[in-house]
């Protein structure tokens, strides 16, 4: 429609140029955005992160203070034996060290907190000094997105007219600033993923650069922080072995041909990714041998809890749930030993869906599945020319690939999507369009995770404003014809001044500014009203379903 609209338009306005690379002058087109301005938007929103001390927190914060006790009293071989708390520690090594790290610090605001049999300790210290952490880590994803946009690669690839480029840079530094899904996920809830991300964001970053062993180590680092990273080591994989072990990018240092060059090649990246796997695993292997290895396995793949997290996340497994729910319904439970009882799979219980009429699902069908539907953009990151540019959107499709059909998915998971997407979102206008779509559906579904009443309009507020802040920013990527009838320079078109050339020109712009929602629009307008009016009405009207406003949300959110 916009197509058809703006060739109607076409008298009234000068024809569009088509986009032209070129590299820019200046250090960085986000020196529109500088240190100055970066600083002021960092304390900005690091105050209004530290008024959420008082607010509500889930289990993960006792979680991770447990981790701190565990990692200060015991020795390294028990860290993962202990079992005081029901919250036993289930990261790789390396988050077990940076808990130890944390413990450091900890000391110095409340010992107690470091109890390993203080259970649910929450001292006013504690709350203070576990998320003012949360706080500072979270400048690990601010550096890595100040890092792309201040990179080569980003500079070679803006477009001539800078007024976009800005404006994607600049939206992409304050959308990652002040992101609602990290703000519901770790400032409220209480996690780590900002600083998480921030790793995935600067591997990202290093790799387009042609700077691959770097960002083949930060990638290992991040896997041995958190394994469920691991989804993406097939996109890593397939892309490093292609175009930096095959052939090779300009800035690697080992430009040698033939079998000899690729032996090379493989062999120190190799040797770089296992050497941080040995300095992850390598310590408690000595400690303890197999058994402590086999321990460390155990707790990182608990197969045990189930097809479905307690509160599912929009993936084809709500689907498949619904379609054997509806099927008992239909033809009614088999009178099969072990049958009675099955099909409840609405209790928000974890390790609690287990299906009647359809197949079991075990893990390893869902890793073949994840890498089934990963396999189209693996083929073409194989089969690219100039692949640097299209490597996030690879990590982005393959995390929604692992999303979609991945086990025991979380719904914070579709952060790994949407915060690497931030870096593209300037690029065009379907990226733009994509962020904002995906961006409001990742945090629509996020939403239940702050289920007290009195946080309603906090998380209401954070969604709303981030969606009309991504929209605003990006205004001149996915609206350009607001700057094109203008006879203003690339300076004015960044300071959003315009100079109309005449009424005819002006009107054209205000017409094809007018919003026009169509079906995703009007799709992303009930991602607030339905699952809310569902949640509304559900104790008045249906009170024995508790679980069907987190069903609908999920159902709802799926095909976006």
């Amino acid at each position: 429609g916009s197509r058809r609209f703006s060739s109607m338009g076409s008298s009234m306005a000068p024809p569009r140029r088509s986009p032209r690379l070129s590299k820019p002058d200046g250090d960085s087109l986000v020196d529109e955005l500088g240190l100055a301005e970066l600083g002021a938007l960092l304390m900005s929103s690091a105050a209004v992160k530290v008024l959420m001390l008082a607010a509500y927190r889930s289990t993960d914060f006792e979680v991770h203070r447990n981790w701190m006790a565990i990692t200060a009293s015991l020795p390294p071989e028990k860290w993962y034996f202990e079992e005081t708390s029901e919250w036993t520690l289930d990261y790789p090594p390396f988050f077990a060290w940076f808990e130890k790290a944390l413990s450091w610090g900890a000391a110095l605001f409340d010992a107690e907190m470091l109890g390993l049999s203080n259970l649910n300790y929450a001292s006013p210290q504690t709350i203070l000094y576990q998320r003012l952490t949360v706080i500072a880590t979270e400048l690990v994803l601010v550096g890595a997105v100040w890092h792309y946009f201040r990179s080569r690669h980003f500079r070679s690839r803006a477009p001539n007219h800078q007024g976009s480029a800005t404006a994607g840079a600049t939206a992409g530094v304050v959308l990652a600033v002040v992101n609602a899904g990290l703000f519901m996920t770790d400032h409220v809830h209480f996690q780590y993923n900002a600083m998480l991300l921030g790793l995935l964001v600067l591997s990202a970053s290093l790799v387009v650069n042609g700077r691959d062993l770097a960002g083949g180590i930060v990638f290992a680092v991040l896997v041995n922080l958190k394994h469920l990273f691991l989804c993406l080591g097939p996109a890593y994989f397939i892309f490093l072995l292609r175009h930096h072990c095959i052939e090779p990018s300009p800035r690697c240092l080992l430009q040698g041909r033939g079998a000899r060059g690729f032996l090379a090649r493989i062999s120190v990246l190799g040797g770089l990714v296992l050497g941080v796997f040995a300095l992850s695993f390598g310590p408690f292997l000595a400690l303890g041998g197999l058994e402590q290895l086999y321990q460390i396995l155990t707790r990182l793949f608990p197969f045990g809890r189930g097809l479905c997290h307690a509160y599912w996340a929009p993936n084809v497994w709500v689907a498949y749930n619904i379609a054997d729910k509806v099927l008992v319904k239909l033809l009614g439970t088999p009178t099969v030993a072990g049958a009675a009882g099955r099909g409840s799979m609405t209790g928000g219980l974890i390790g609690d869906a287990v299906h009647v009429w359809l197949p079991h699902v075990t893990p390893l069908a869902t890793a073949l599945l994840s890498l089934l539907a990963m396999s189209p953009a693996l083929w073409m990151a194989w089969r690219a020319h100039n692949p640097r540019g299209s490597f996030i959107l690879l990590l982005v499709y393959c995390s929604l690939a692992a999303f979609l059909f991945g086990f025991h998915v979380h719904e914070k998971a579709a952060l790994m999507a949407t915060v690497p997407l931030l870096l593209v979102a300037g690029d065009s206008r379907d990226h733009a369009r994509l962020y904002i779509l995906l961006a409001n559906v990742t945090h629509a579904q996020l939403l239940p995770l702050l289920f007290q009443t009195q946080e309603w309009v906090l998380k209401i507020a954070v969604w709303g404003l981030h969606a009309a802040l991504a929209s605003y920013l990006l205004r001149p990527v996915t609206n350009p014809s607001s700057s094109s009838p203008a006879s203003s320079s690339d300076a004015d078109a960044v300071t959003g001044k315009v100079h109309w050339t005449s009424d005819a020109d002006a009107e054209h712009v205000r017409w094809s500014l007018q919003p026009r929602l169509g079906l995703r629009g009007w799709y992303q307008v009930g991602l607030f009203l339905v699952p809310e009016t569902v949640a509304g009405l559900q104790p008045l009207l249906l009170p024995g379903l508790p679980f069907l406003p987190l069903l609908v949300r999920s159902v709802y959110c799926l095909p976006g």
